[in-house]
C-alpha cells in the first residue's frame, strides 16, 4: 500500500475515493430523511427507513451504520475508478467488469436501506438497468477523453494533422459528443417505453427519463466536451433540439420542457467544463 502510494497519480485517486465517499456517506443519511419526510409516522426515526428497520429487527444505529457504510464503499468505489483504457484489452475488460459488478452491488445495497426497489426482483433490475446506462455514459466520455488525449500527443509529435480551430460556434470537434448525445437521446425514449408495455404509469419515460437521465447524460457531455474542446454553444442548442421528435412521437406538447431541461444542463456542464479546462492551461502555463 505505502508503495502504491508513492505515485503521485494514486495519491490523487486515493483522495478522490476519500472524497467521494465521504460526501456520500453524508449523501445517503440525507436522502432517507427526504424520503421519510414524505410517509414518516410522527415518533418513527428519521434517518433510517422503518419498513427496512422493521424487515431486519436491527437496532436503528446499526441500521444507519449500515447506511454509512455503504454510502461510503459506493462513493470512493467511483472516486477509485481507474482511467479506462489503462493496459491491454483484456485487461480493460476484466477491471471495468470487477469495478461494475462491486459498484453495482454496493447501489443495490443503497437503494435496498432506502426502501426504494419495489418488492420484486423486475424493480431491483430496472434500478440497476438505470445505474448501468449511466455507468456506460461515463465510460464512454472518459473512452472519448482518452482518445483525445492520443490524438493531442500525436499532433505534438507530428504524426497527425493540427487541431481544427474551435471556438464558441464549433460544431465538427463536438461531433464525437454529439453523437453520444444523440444516442441517448434518441435511443433511451422508445426502449423504456417498450420496457413499459401498456403501463397506466409510464415511470420510465415520465418520471426517470426526463428527471434523471436526460439532465445526467446532458450535464456529462457538456462537462466532457467543455474540458477537451472548450466553450461550444451548438451543444446545449442540439441537445434541445434532439428531445423534439419524441415530444411528437411519444409524448405530447407538455414534455417540450425537456428541450429546457437539455439545453439548459448541456450548458451548465459545458461552461463548466470549459472554465476548468481554462484553469488547467493557465496553471500549466505558470508553472516554470
Amino acid at each position: 500500500m505505502r508503495e502504491w502510494l508513492k505515485m503521485p497519480l494514486n495519491r490523487q485517486r486515493a483522495a478522490w475515493g476519500v472524497g467521494m465517499g465521504l460526501g456520500a456517506m453524508a449523501l445517503v443519511p440525507l436522502a432517507v430523511v427526504w424520503l421519510n419526510s414524505l410517509s414518516v409516522l410522527p415518533g418513527d426515526p428519521l434517518l433510517v427507513r422503518p419498513a427496512v428497520l422493521a424487515a431486519l429487527g436491527w437496532p436503528w444505529g446499526a441500521l444507519l451504520a449500515l447506511e454509512l457504510a455503504l454510502g461510503f464503499g459506493f462513493g470512493a468505489s467511483v472516486g477509485l475508478a481507474v482511467p479506462p483504457m489503462e493496459g491491454s484489452g483484456r485487461a480493460v475488460a476484466g477491471r471495468t467488469a470487477v469495478h461494475l459488478l462491486a459498484s453495482s452491488a454496493l447501489f443495490a445495497g443503497i437503494c435496498w436501506v432506502c426502501g426504494l426497489p419495489p418488492r420484486n426482483w423486475q424493480g431491483l433490475t430496472l434500478l440497476l438497468g438505470l445505474y448501468w446506462l449511466m455507468y456506460l455514459t461515463v465510460w464512454l466520455l472518459r473512452w472519448l477523453r482518452w482518445r483525445t488525449e492520443l490524438e493531442g500527443i500525436r499532433r505534438e509529435l507530428g504524426l497527425a494533422a493540427p487541431e481544427p480551430a474551435g471556438g464558441p460556434l464549433q460544431v465538427r470537434p463536438l461531433a464525437p459528443y454529439l453523437l453520444l448525445a444523440g444516442a441517448l437521446e434518441l435511443a433511451v425514449p422508445p426502449l423504456f417505453r417498450l420496457v413499459e408495455g401498456g403501463s397506466d404509469v409510464p415511470v420510465l419515460t415520465g418520471l426517470f427519463y426526463p428527471y434523471l437521465l436526460l439532465p445526467f447524460a446532458c450535464l456529462a457531455v457538456g462537462w466532457a466536451a467543455g474540458r477537451r474542446r472548450g466553450l461550444g454553444l451548438a451543444l446545449p442548442v442540439i441537445c434541445a433540439v434532439l428531445t423534439v421528435p419524441h415530444v411528437f412521437l411519444l409524448y405530447n406538447e407538455s414534455a417540450l420542457f425537456q428541450a429546457g431541461v437539455a439545453a439548459v444542463f448541456a450548458l451548465a456542464g459545458n461552461l463548466a467544463g470549459a472554465l476548468r479546462r481554462r484553469v488547467k492551461r493557465g496553471c500549466a502555463h505558470e508553472a516554470p
